[in-house]
């Protein structure tokens, strides 16, 4: 695999997110072959990232072998459908700033772990910046580190977390995708949402090694009532 060349300029590659967005949503003088132009331009984009993202991986799995860590790394090339869905519900996101199209993974043994990965990648060459969410979580109760590394002038997005995070993230997603609803961007009811913030807090009182009090734990069993009694109500509506 050699990296593919873009043959669009970052102003075509926003251009052509804006004349999908129009003709998605139905607004602005957009006709059937400008929607299937800006559709091409979109999806070369994406597919200028698979090579960068493979290296990335490579280049993680280096980094921890080096270290003599064995751990689970993945990588995910985001979806053309879900650039698009993306696209739709952030109106005010440049497709050439979206930094998270090429994507790996790293499920690691703990947080001390996870912060000396994130401290040995942001001295690398081609280091962008780190989104912290274990030390700032997000509203949904995420968990994780994001370190973005430029590959061959493409952004990716390197995700480092425990298995803790990573079991609380899939299990949101899941849910998510049966429901419908985008949970970890915090966009679910509330009770549901909740359930899930409680539960983070609870991982991260046990990763820490710290005791998790009573009231924490009646807290979460009764959102959980309240959750699974929600979940059911939309699968009915579904």
């Amino acid at each position: 695999m050699q990296s593919l060349p873009l043959k669009f300029s970052k102003s075509q590659v926003d251009k052509a997110a804006d004349t999908w967005r129009m003709w998605a949503s139905g607004h602005g003088q957009v006709d059937f072959d400008q929607a299937g132009h800006a559709l091409d331009i979109i999806d070369h984009y994406r597919a200028c990232h698979a090579y960068p993202l493979q290296k990335a991986t490579n280049s993680l799995r280096k980094t921890l072998a080096g270290k003599g860590i064995s751990v689970r790394v993945s990588q995910r090339h985001k979806r053309f459908a879900t650039i698009l869905d993306k696209l739709e519900r952030e109106p005010g996101m440049k497709l050439s700033r979206m930094q998270d199209i090429g994507g790996c993974r790293a499920v690691l043994p703990d947080i001390p772990t996870v912060r000396a990965v994130q401290q040995r990648l942001e001295r690398r060459q081609g280091y962008v910046r780190t989104a912290d969410y274990i030390a700032e979580p997000r509203a949904s109760g995420y968990r994780g580190v994001h370190v973005m590394l430029r590959y061959d002038e493409r952004t990716i997005e390197v995700q480092l977390r425990t298995d803790r995070m990573h079991d609380w993230s899939i299990s949101v997603e899941k849910l998510g995708g049966r429901l419908g609803l985008d949970i970890k961007s915090g966009k679910a009811p509330p009770g549901i949402l909740g359930f899930f913030q409680l539960v983070s807090k609870i991982d991260d009182l046990l990763e820490r090694g710290q005791v998790v009090p009573d009231d924490l734990r009646t807290a979460v069993t009764t959102a959980r009532a309240t959750a699974i009694a929600l979940i059911e109500e939309l699968e009915e509506q579904r």
